[in-house]
């Protein structure tokens, strides 16, 4: 018999930690107190790019890994991943951290002939990246984890040490509910305002770290984004905000603001100064948490690490 793991929550780090397990022979149970499509990574725009993890150094190797995995997944046309261009724009009279561009995966980044750049920006850069469709891959992922014998269990774990007995070891994965969990003071919501609009344009991501604005072009939506608002805690969207957030995007391409508008949704990304990626020592504890808004482009990079702090292979392995 493998060695028994209990990943608690479903997420996007859940579900991509008992994926990289369960592939490596080890029995995987998944706690959570809910499951797609009611939890946080539904509502994320999902493209990758290394968003305010550039602090942290181990994210270079962990946003290559979740890259190349996508990029196998996405062989797959079931997945609802696709590799789309993005296009990052730096607008006039305004700085900007090009950290960013050592995250990229080697030749996967030029800059945008000047002639080419919206209104009002000086410099762009593009790149092919993976683009996940979460309404659609979160419930595939799902759906394999079934078929790998990966068990689901709907449970509200308040207490890891209660349940540590049961488990050979236990990965944490529950973003902001770690807050509680872990009395962990340094993981804080950050609130994202959304609005969709029909879909069909553009063709390309885009993304303006500065204003911020992001443009996203999926099959049963494009998305238009958002803000950043820190200790906001309250999964509710704003009128005035969105209208700011159709005004802003229109101004990079006009043509959105004659798209019918389909819907909105806000979402709370788990933000921490670093990842917290470690074995709790003195125990059969693994935390993986607090990766804000960059929780599908370290997905499965975090998941192959947590795999390297396991104590033990299964048998056979």
């Amino acid at each position: 018999m493998g060695k028994t793991i209990a990943v608690i929550g479903a997420g996007i780090s859940g579900l991509s930690t008992a994926y990289v397990l369960a592939n490596n022979g080890f029995e995987v149970t998944v706690l959570a107190k809910a499951f797609s499509p009611n939890i946080t990574s539904n509502r994320a725009a999902a493209f990758w790019f290394p968003y305010h993890v550039r602090g942290d150094k181990r994210a270079i190797t962990w946003v290559e890994t979740s890259y190349q995995y996508f990029k196998k997944l996405s062989a797959d046309t079931a997945s609802g991943i696709s590799f789309k261009k993005i296009v990052k724009g730096i607008k006039e009279g305004i700085s900007d951290d090009d950290s960013w561009i050592a995250f990229m995966p080697a030749n996967t980044c030029k800059e945008v002939p000047i002639e080419q750049l919206p209104d009002g920006y000086k410099q762009s850069f593009e790149a092919n990246v993976p683009l996940v469709e979460t309404q659609l891959f979160l419930p595939y992922l799902q759906s394999i984890l079934t078929d790998k014998g990966v068990v689901f269990k709907e449970a509200n774990v308040t207490d890891l040490q209660s349940i540590a007995s049961s488990y050979d070891t236990l990965v944490n994965c529950t973003g902001l509910g770690a807050s509680v969990l872990c009395n962990d003071s340094s993981i804080f919501p950050v609130r994202g305002q959304v609005l969709l609009v029909e879909p069909g344009f553009p063709d390309a991501i885009f993304l303006d770290n500065q204003t911020p604005t992001y443009i996203v072009p999926r099959q049963d939506a494009t998305i238009i984004g958002g803000t950043y608002e820190e200790h906001v805690g309250v999964e509710t969207t704003e009128p005035e905000t969105l209208q700011k957030l159709l005004a802003k995007a229109s101004n990079v391409f006009p043509e959105l603001q004659h798209k019918r508008i389909i819907g909105n949704w806000a979402g709370l990304r788990p933000f921490r100064e670093t990842v917290r990626l470690e074995k709790e020592a003195n125990t059969n504890i693994i935390h993986n948490y607090g990766h804000g808004g960059s929780g599908f482009t370290l997905s499965f990079g975090c998941a192959e690490a947590v795999l390297q702090l396991m104590p033990l292979a299964p048998e056979g392995k």
